[in-house]
């Protein structure tokens, strides 16, 4: 019963969607649905277009929402902008999602003065309780501060290093994600504590569309250039080197 979403499954049969319904003067409007039968049927649980019956307000209407983040069938996410400084758009519901309320996060130092915002995919759990968040910071410079938990969001912890120029993100269990700056690749295997850096010998650059790791070693590449062709490129060494996928 909605045209798009992110969609997010935590089996084969539970998943949360999180449908667009309109944005408009820095406001998005959304609805929140549930599934227990694989997508068969989805049931709605939620939304704060008050053109609709039984609009509810506790998920503000401003603000830019990027996508959901379920822990449970319980536990999820709606994460985005607000495009005011100090202040991401992170809200949480323990109640299936009849219910929200906003999320703080712990600060790097100066960070109240930037933008800050969590791209669609930057946030997931790997597990009921493990999670990682992917926050970008926009400002007098661009970067990437990367949050994790261990009990399902009841509290996050910034992790030690800013990566540059933000990314994209692909997180791959407790210990282990992947990081992509426009440059060069981060990969961490001991939860963001500490990062390797991986030049690869293709420079994607603008064409950069999407990534997709299975394991710190072995993953994918989609680029899209100007002209509207795709590519497919996989590495099988961490990013280091990468070959074109030929169908």
């Amino acid at each position: 019963p909605f045209s798009s979403g992110d969609i997010r499954f935590l089996d084969a049969n539970n998943g949360w969607a999180l449908a667009g319904l309109g944005v408009g003067a820095g406001s998005n409007a959304v609805a929140v649905f549930q599934t227990t039968d694989g997508g068969a049927t989805w049931s709605q649980k939620y939304t704060n277009d008050p053109n609709l019956a039984g609009a509810g307000d506790s998920l503000p209407l401003g603000g830019l929402k990027a996508g959901i983040a379920p822990a449970n069938m319980q536990t999820a996410y709606v994460y985005g902008v607000t495009y005011s400084s100090g202040t991401p758009y992170l809200f949480r519901t323990d109640d299936g999602g009849a219910n929200w309320s906003q999320v703080s996060l712990p600060l790097p130092p100066g960070a109240e003065n930037f933008e800050l915002g969590i791209d669609q995919g930057q946030m997931k759990f790997v597990s009921p309780n493990d999670g990682f968040i992917a926050m970008r910071l926009t400002g007098s410079t661009y970067q990437l501060a990367v949050y994790i938990t261990r009990d399902a969001g009841n509290t996050w912890t910034l992790t030690p290093t800013l990566l540059p120029e933000g990314g994209s993100a692909d997180f791959l269990s407790a210990e282990e994600a992947v990081i992509y700056n426009g440059n060069q690749f981060y990969v961490t295997r001991d939860a963001a504590r500490t990062w390797n850096i991986i030049p690869p010998d293709v420079k994607f650059g603008e064409v950069f569309a999407g990534m997709d790791f299975v394991d710190p070693m072995t993953g994918w590449v989609v680029t899209f250039d100007p002209a509207g062709s795709r590519s497919l490129y996989r590495t099988g060494d961490g990013g280091v080197t990468w070959f074109p996928v030929v169908p």
